[in-house]
């Protein structure tokens, strides 16, 4: 699954690789959580054109459908394996997709005795990537919109598994286009390179989404030849 990631890149950085106009005021956030809003993109029509945009989403999607939120914690992940067949994902599947900027993703290993090591995990010679993702608008019954998205999962890749069986699906830039365009299908949901993930351990404070600081991206007694983040 993917629980919880990093974002801290400037927004030039992110309209270099993301191709969007506006200049949202981002903050660099360390320790996102689900069910808080997150930076996305997403293609708009604009003067007859699709080009791509920014947009903030609340991380835990809320299908159009629904009657109440009450279920967008629990829709954080979507599983590749299943996101074309379910009621709650499927049509946003179709013809919703976006891209979700990190930095990189937190996972805990589960040790002996029930305790876990949280790692970061990101790409090599990739500081700046996405997450597939999907979004939806919902209406409330008083009238307010709320776009919201989830994060794509697949089988992690044999470099990190040891670390969780599940990855988020982490799309090549060349991928962007197709992807938002949903011109590309399943042949994009799988595991990353494993010979280019780069993790190393981090801090338990990671474990509370009050600490959202640069400390948390430290490595934790590291192997000495384990590469790590840019």
């Amino acid at each position: 699954m993917c629980g919880r990631y990093s974002l801290t890149s400037s927004v030039d950085a992110l309209q270099r690789l993301f191709g969007f106009p506006e200049r949202p005021n981002l903050a660099a956030r360390y320790n996102i959580a689900p069910t808080t809003d997150i930076a996305a993109v997403r293609l708009a029509t604009e003067e007859g054109e699709e080009k791509r945009h920014y947009f903030p989403a609340h991380w835990g999607l809320i299908p159009s459908w629904t009657k109440s939120t009450e279920f967008a914690a629990k829709m954080i992940n979507a599983r590749c394996e299943t996101v074309a067949e379910k009621p709650a994902y499927r049509a946003a599947f179709k013809s919703r997709r976006c891209l979700i900027p990190a930095n990189g993703f937190y996972e805990w290993e589960k040790l002996s005795k029930g305790t876990k090591q949280p790692w970061l995990i990101g790409v090599q010679g990739m500081p700046l990537f996405a997450f597939a993702g999907l979004w939806e608008s919902w209406k409330s019954p008083e009238g307010d919109i709320i776009e919201s998205c989830t994060i794509l999962t697949t089988t992690a890749c044999d470099s990190i598994s040891f670390i969780h069986p599940r990855m988020p699906v982490i799309l090549d830039p060349s991928d962007f286009e197709s992807w938002l365009r949903c011109e590309a299908g399943s042949e994009l949901l799988k595991s990353f390179d494993a010979d280019r993930m780069s993790f190393h351990k981090v801090s338990n404070r990671v474990g509370n989404i009050r600490n959202d600081d640069a400390d948390l991206l430290k490595p934790q007694d590291p192997p000495p030849t384990q590469a790590r983040l840019l």
